[in-house]
């Protein structure tokens, strides 16, 4: 009896994939960037968590890459980046039906097709995050601190005390998982501060903000680890003190997201709190500056279908029924024929 043969990792197939391109070293790190935002987007998909961070490729469906589409344009990449990474997933994934490394009856010709339907005919997808996104919040907050004087103990504390602070910064913040990873400890002065400096796409610095309850939960996390590490969101694992990657503040979320049967991603928290405003009066050029969009017509596309507060209450002043619509019509010609005499 024979032994099965591992599969690849996902890595390794990736690194195998670069190596055999032929082109630019230009091109090869451009692909590596798509493949490593087409890693996250599968990660999201269909499977992977924080400790092994490889997407299943025995998952993939035909559809894969209109949802990566999806996916980019929900994170605001431009349309050069979506066609830049599409073109990346699409070629690696032909390197891997070469391969047999793809499901049985994965077809490339229906995943391009379908994509090109896509790019031809469908609209962006309105973002329609789960209500009740804010349970994540309570989920970690009732959770118990483990007890114990054991370094098993301390870092399971320790865990607990940076999902907390995950979880209430992307609230708070609205901010992208890239910015949220990014943060060191002095740009929030150890959860002292309201208000954090954060570089976004195209190099763009803004300013995002921390609800009280944010910065109580990075302050006692902080006060926990007892370290002087710079990064704010760390590793308390093998490799600790190193920044917690995308990929690991993913896993947080879905972490609690499964306990509670819900589908919540981190971009979901930006899509939640953008609608929450907006439907609480928050003008679109408010949400633009806090979301960091270069161009309001990106805030507009995205979110408009929600900055209805005002259309809605108007639509109910103003309909009236048959009834009334019908006497305001006689109203009316009593008063021309009034008028007229």
């Amino acid at each position: 009896m024979t032994e099965e043969t591992p599969s690849p990792t996902f890595t390794a197939v990736v690194a195998a994939f670069l190596d055999h391109l032929h082109g630019s070293p230009r091109t090869r790190k451009t692909y590596a960037t798509g493949l490593s935002a087409f890693q996250l987007f599968l990660n999201e998909s269909v499977g992977g968590d924080e400790h092994s961070p490889t997407p299943s490729l025995g998952e993939l469906g035909v559809d894969v890459l209109v949802r990566f589409s999806h996916w980019l344009e929900d994170r605001e990449y431009s349309s050069f980046t979506v066609r830049t990474y599409l073109a990346a997933a699409t070629a690696f994934l032909a390197y891997l039906f070469t391969q047999g490394l793809l499901p049985d009856g994965f077809s490339m010709e229906k995943a391009r097709e379908r994509l090109r339907q896509v790019s031809r005919s469908a609209p962006y997808p309105i973002p329609r995050p789960d209500p009740e996104l804010p349970r994540l919040i309570q989920y970690y907050d009732a959770l118990p601190l483990p007890e114990g004087d054991t370094r098993r103990d301390y870092l399971a504390r320790l865990r607990l005390l940076r999902s907390r602070a995950i979880v209430h910064t992307l609230y708070a913040s609205a901010g992208r998982i890239a910015e949220v990873a990014a943060l060191n400890r002095k740009d929030v002065a150890d959860g002292r501060r309201s208000e954090a400096i954060v570089t976004g796409k195209g190099n763009r610095q803004r300013f995002i903000f921390l609800t009280p309850q944010a910065q109580r939960s990075i302050a006692a996390y902080i006060q926990a680890r007892q370290d002087e590490y710079q990064p704010l969101f760390i590793s308390h694992g093998r490799d600790y003190g190193t920044r917690l990657s995308e990929v690991s503040i993913w896993a947080t979320v879905r972490r609690a997201a499964r306990a509670l049967g819900l589908e919540v991603t981190p971009h979901d928290f930006r899509h939640f709190r953008a609608c929450q405003m907006l439907e609480e009066g928050a003008p679109l050029e408010a949400i633009q500056d806090i979301l960091g969009h270069a161009d309001i017509s990106t805030t507009r596309r995205v979110y408009a279908q929600y900055s209805k507060p005002a259309i809605r209450d108007i639509f109910a002043r103003t309909t009236l029924t048959p009834d009334e619509a019908l006497e305001k019509l006689q109203q009316r010609r009593r008063e021309e024929a009034e008028r007229a005499r």
